[in-house]
């Protein structure tokens, strides 16, 4: 048991750094259409593994979900931000002239989202007792859950200090950690009721497309919005 947990754990480590690598490059490129590009393979393969999997309403659920709510939000927040004639493509900070790109920003979410992951996941592993939802995802529990938004209340101080922006950072790195449980908890909920354990086989010890993003489709874009708003603001 020991000796295959260790390998999926090192089968995550190199797939997610592998993930990381293109983010990195985004982030400093700062190149709409690299990232246009990015967005645009990650949702169709994510629809993608939604019809493959005959996943409950594919439209009503799985297309507004993935292209409207989650990529057409995103497309055209961090394209309007990124546009050269817009006047907002940084946010400057008036007392320390600290630059803060939407890029920036999407690596933030991005970050926050993956520590609730990671927090929740050691927590709920090592102190989990009390299961939230049994019968949809038995191995989330509320001692998950409360380590993964700890994580995440922690990132949303030391991004708001390092960044010098709004401490309200903090609230919504909070909320982003509880839109990232209920992502996962809906897919756990379509696997479950399809009997299976990942959407696809991808990405090694990640499973499907779908299996790696579900945390970012309902936190993604409300965060972007709220903390555009904050630093803007």
């Amino acid at each position: 048991m020991a000796k295959e947990y260790n390998s999926n754990l090192l089968k995550r480590t190199i797939t997610g750094l592998i993930i990381a690598l293109p983010l990195i490059f985004i982030i400093i490129a700062e190149n709409y259409w690299i990232f246009l590009f990015l967005i645009s393979f990650f949702s169709i393969a994510g629809f993608y593994e939604w019809i493959k999997n005959s996943f409950k309403r594919p439209i009503l659920w799985g297309f507004n979900l993935i292209f409207i709510y989650f990529w057409l939000s995103i497309c055209l927040l961090v394209g309007l931000l990124s546009a050269p004639s817009f006047a907002l493509k940084e946010f400057y900070d008036l007392h320390e002239q600290s630059v803060v790109s939407v890029y920036h920003i999407i690596l933030i979410i991005i970050v926050n989202t993956a520590l609730f992951d990671i927090f929740a996941y050691f927590v709920g592993s090592k102190f989990g007792k009390l299961h939230i939802s049994p019968n949809i995802s038995p191995n989330k529990t509320l001692e998950g859950l409360i380590g993964g938004l700890i994580g995440n209340i922690l990132f949303g101080f030391l991004i708001s200090y390092s960044l010098n922006i709004s401490y309200w950072s903090v609230l919504i790195c909070f909320f982003g950690g509880i839109l990232a449980f209920y992502g996962d908890l809906l897919i756990s909920f379509l696997k479950r009721d399809k009997s299976i354990k990942d959407t696809g086989n991808i990405l090694p010890g990640h499973g499907g497309v779908l299996d790696r993003i579900d945390s970012h489709l309902l936190a993604t874009p409300i965060m972007l919005l709220f903390l555009i708003l904050i630093i803007v603001l």
